[in-house]
């Protein structure tokens, strides 16, 4: 009694998989056929790497600052590695021309303070080198920093930095020439003269030590709002600051009368 349902069932399925395997196997020719989950399949799973790819495209032409960064992100890694390292250099060598700068230096003190402000010449221009890339190529680009008032802030402050600085490279060099030329108690220095050029060290470090808080607001827009800030302004007052302070402190270095140093001589 059950044996023939069983068979019917078997010959059913066998019946219905003959009139499937021909359709799917044998088609003609000119004929297309489709499988339309499996199609619908396929275009669902295409669709996300449609998206990716097109918003991957608008990423690259409307932000081309960051697929600069993404194809070059070991040149970024320089640029700010040397950014830092150009700040770190500056500090190190302002601390030893402080330590250094005394009224009466020996004449291994003075080849030191010359040693330590060609290194922070060095280090000036490093700085202003790789700051000049992380703005134009590895950063948040010229169009923003341009409209950051901070930003001109910033620079404000590195040209205090760099121009008040010229009144201590002239007398030092002043002090090399002196010893070049074989002259006696080249690296003496009276109490005036030392008095000012520590006071310009510590100007100079205090400028330094708030070009980081300027960074980190600036990066954070702080003050961008809606980005109307000309950047001819922030020019023009960098560049006032920066021609005013160096014929100030050129003038001054070249004009400076130092009390005249007396001789110790020994009992």
């Amino acid at each position: 009694a059950l044996a023939l349902p069983v068979r019917a069932v078997r010959g059913a399925r066998a019946s219905r998989a003959a009139a499937v395997t021909p359709a799917a196997v044998a088609r003609p020719a000119g004929v297309k056929t489709s499988n339309e989950p499996s199609d619908r399949a396929l275009q669902a799973s295409a669709a996300p790497a449609t998206a990716t790819s097109a918003l991957a495209a608008l990423t690259f032409f409307a932000i081309p600052e960051a697929a600069q960064a993404a194809v070059d992100p070991v040149a970024s890694a320089f640029a700010a590695y040397g950014h830092y390292l150009g700040l770190v250099l500056v500090v190190a060598s302002l601390t030893v021309e402080k330590m250094l700068i005394k009224p009466e230096m020996t004449e291994d003190e003075a080849q030191k303070l010359v040693v330590a402000d060609s290194v922070y010449g060095i280090a000036g221009v490093l700085v202003l080198y790789t700051g000049y890339l992380r703005v134009t190529q590895y950063g948040k680009g010229w169009d923003f920093y341009s409209h950051e008032p901070i930003f001109w802030v910033k620079m404000a402050l590195f040209g205090v930095m760099g121009s008040s600085s010229l009144f201590n490279t002239i007398k030092i060099i002043q002090m090399a020439a002196k010893k070049a030329n074989g002259e006696a108690n080249s690296s003496a220095i009276g109490e005036k003269l030392s008095a000012r050029m520590q006071k310009i060290v510590n100007g100079e470090l205090l400028a330094i030590g708030s070009i980081p808080l300027a960074a980190a607001t600036m990066a954070r827009g702080v003050g961008y709002g809606d980005g109307s800030f000309p950047w001819q302004a922030g020019a023009g007052g960098v560049a006032a600051v920066c021609l005013g302070l160096t014929v100030k402190y050129v003038k001054e270095a070249i004009t400076w009368e130092d009390e005249k140093v007396v001789e110790k001589v020994e009992a």
